[in-house]
């Protein structure tokens, strides 16, 4: 009795007090009724300079099968019932073998997973098995990313994969190019949900903050051009490797760049262990487009005299041979025929009347051998051989050092603008993805003064003259019929393996620098074409001006350009609430690209969102009521088709690369249900 009448009170005591040894009993039975879950951030998008999307959040499934026998839902098999009929449907959509899957459908697990071909299930391929409704057929889903145009600039946009939370949900992280370098960015912040009872108790610290979107400084319009043009090089040569980079001179913006070979990331089709950036990650001998910083150096140190001869062909240093391309033929020239006709012997002897230390010193204060620190994941900084005479003098030329074509741009950009470098750079901007405010911006960085603005302007008079020349070796990129002078300065590097170099134009680097115009540079081009093997012209700068030529002509020239006038950029009105025709013709009038997916009532929505930064002639597409109408896609990419295609309905089958010149279904129609639309793209002029 006396137990239990102390037992009671104690227990009494508890339930008047809530309390036990300092321990809060309320707070600890709320605990239990508490709930917590993480809410994944959204990946931010990324952009080009023209607000198109050039990576997407998307879904992709990953599929299994149920075999056994007991899973039902109300009464009905929730198992496959009919292997054989099962494979046969599931066989065109996977692309897997009709066999296999019979095999796989037909064994004794309680559950199988049907190999590679059913993971990574695009919604497509997942609705329409969906369709199907096979019995015992099941999905998981995970976040996925898209990439609208497949191969497009993919080694600098990048990859993602898919990776668990701390909570094993699945989200996605960059490990390539731009998702990479601006992961932290792009992946935002997860929330956390706190949940008792009905209630949810959530606090400001802990809620989601969905990622940021990137717009870099790629023109889609031009990089599609280069994307097209390179496709020929590539295919035409069939080279180890190429590349290709257009970057405003005066800002460091990259507006174009692609590499081959490159990879689909929607697939990683392309993609190897091996891969590498080639604009800062593949560090080679660039040849002789380091003469022109060899010519920079002998003029600032005054040690450059034009007329002043010499005798080409052999040069010995130390029982070691300099040899020139052209052979011993050429017999006495100047030294400025040595720059235009590319004499290796010729700049040898410049780097010997420079010494050895202060040729050393231009190359420091032209940033070789030192990271750019541009926006990509695993620069590298080069390297040099610089010990003996023999590789002193072979670095004059370009060779014993190894460079990236981001350096060489930099190194380029001096002589745009007046002395002074400028950094390349990739991204253009991030926005919040809410209010659309700019988070960050990038901008020009001027990242020293290797020489002076007289030096400067005397390059690239001689670099003119390599184009202007008769013998000149950069003759095949004049574009004096177009009304443009061109400075520029072509390579050939031999490729050393085992310590040796390799003999033959098959082992060889062939590339072109090209500066336009000559006199006040606005763009600066650089392609690189790695062991060619065939040679589908007489000269292989033929072969690289046919990338040259169009894509720098539409870069000057194209009024679409995002890079010809600043006055191009505007603030998106918001047209929601007017009429269709009031919204169409207010966004035409500002100089918009204008189509809309229904033909009544008041714009519901719109592309892209008022008090947004634009640019003229970038599509804008309207939501409104009413029944939708084929545009004329004449000259739309084919990111612009597929988002209008995506918005009305209607599937859209593409062909050729590009911008649209034909269409299957005339102007003016109406669109149905399940329709499909052909679309044929040429290259640009």
């Amino acid at each position: 009795m006396i137990i239990i009448v102390i037992m009671g009170g104690r227990l009494f005591k508890i339930a008047a007090i809530k309390n036990v040894n300092n321990h809060d009993l309320s707070a600890a039975t709320r605990l239990t009724f508490i709930q917590k879950s993480t809410v994944p951030a959204t990946r931010g998008q990324i952009l080009s300079s023209n607000g198109s999307v050039l990576a997407d959040n998307s879904t992709v499934y990953d599929m299994y099968a149920v075999l056994d026998k007991k899973q039902k839902v109300n009464g009905k098999p929730d198992y496959v019932t009919d292997a054989k009929k099962t494979a046969a449907a599931l066989a065109p959509i996977l692309g897997a073998d009709e066999n296999d899957l019979y095999q796989q459908l037909s064994s004794n697990k309680l559950q199988v997973e049907l190999g590679t071909k059913a993971k990574n299930l695009s919604v497509d391929q997942y609705n329409q098995i969906k369709k199907l409704k096979l019995s015992g057929i099941k999905f998981t889903a995970q976040p996925a990313r898209y990439y609208p145009n497949n191969r497009m600039a993919s080694h600098i946009i990048g990859l993602t994969n898919s990776v668990s939370n701390n909570v094993g949900q699945k989200t996605l992280n960059g490990v390539l190019g731009i998702e990479a370098y601006k992961n932290k960015s792009l992946r935002g912040k997860d929330g956390l949900t706190t949940t008792l009872g009905s209630e949810v108790q959530d606090s400001k610290k802990n809620q989601v903050k969905n990622g940021d979107n990137v717009t870099l400084t790629i023109d889609e319009k031009l990089q599609a051009t280069l994307e097209n043009r390179m496709d020929v090089l590539y295919a035409g040569t069939k080279a180890k490797s190429a590349a290709a980079f257009v970057m405003e001179a005066k800002t460091g913006k990259i507006v174009a760049a692609t590499q081959r070979p490159n990879f689909d990331p929607n697939t990683q089709d392309g993609l190897s262990d091996a891969w590498e950036n080639m604009l800062n990650q593949a560090a080679f001998e660039p040849g002789s487009t380091m003469k022109t910083i060899t010519l920079a150096a002998a003029i600032q140190e005054k040690k450059w005299q034009p007329n002043a001869t010499y005798q080409s062909g052999t040069l010995n240093i130390d029982g070691q041979k300099v040899t020139d391309a052209f052979g011993n033929n050429a017999g006495v020239l100047t030294y400025r025929q040595a720059f235009e006709r590319s004499s290796n012997v010729g700049f040898a002897k410049i780097e010997q009347s420079l010494g050895a230390k202060t040729w050393k010193s231009y190359l420091d204060r032209f940033h070789f051998l030192k990271k750019t620190g541009m926006e990509l994941p695993n620069e590298q900084s080069g390297s040099i051989s610089f010990e003996q005479p023999i590789d002193q003098a072979n670095t004059s030329y370009g060779q014993a050092i190894r460079t990236t074509p981001a350096q060489m741009l930099q190194a380029y950009s001096a002589f745009a603008n007046k002395g002074t470098m400028v950094k390349p750079y990739l991204v253009q901007k991030t926005t919040d993805p809410t209010t659309g405010k700019t988070v960050s911006a990038g901008k020009t960085e001027k990242v020293g003064s290797p020489v002076s603005a007289a030096t400067a302007k005397e390059v690239l008079s001689n670099l003119e003259g390599v184009v202007n020349a008769d013998d000149g070796t950069a003759k095949q990129y004049s574009l004096s019929d177009a009304g443009y002078q061109v400075a520029a300065k072509t390579g050939t590097a031999q490729i050393a393996e085992n310590g040796k170099y390799l003999d033959g134009l098959t082992n060889a680097v062939h590339s072109v620098m090209a500066l336009v115009p000559g006199d006040d540079p606005r763009y600066i081009m650089y392609i690189v074409v790695r062991q060619p093997q065939v040679f589908p012209d007489a000269n292989i700068q033929i072969t690289l001006n046919n990338v040259f030529r169009p894509v720098m002509l539409q870069a000057l020239n194209d009024e679409d350009s995002t890079v010809k006038s600043a006055t191009k950029t505007i603030e998106m009105p918001d047209v929601r609430g007017q009429s269709v025709q009031d919204a169409e013709k207010s966004l035409s009038d500002l100089g918009m690209k204008v189509a809309s997916i229904g033909n009544s009532g008041k714009v519901t929505a719109q592309s892209i969102k008022g008090g947004q930064s634009a640019v003229k002639g970038q599509l804008v597409l309207l939501t409104a009521s009413g029944q939708s109408t084929v545009p004329d896609f004449t000259g739309w990419t084919k990111n612009e088709i597929l988002s209008w295609g995506n918005l009305a309905g209607v599937k859209m089958n593409l062909s050729g690369s590009g911008f649209a010149t034909k269409q299957s279904v005339k102007v003016g129609t109406e669109t149905f249900d399940n329709q499909t639309i052909e679309i044929t793209f040429k290259e640009k002029g």
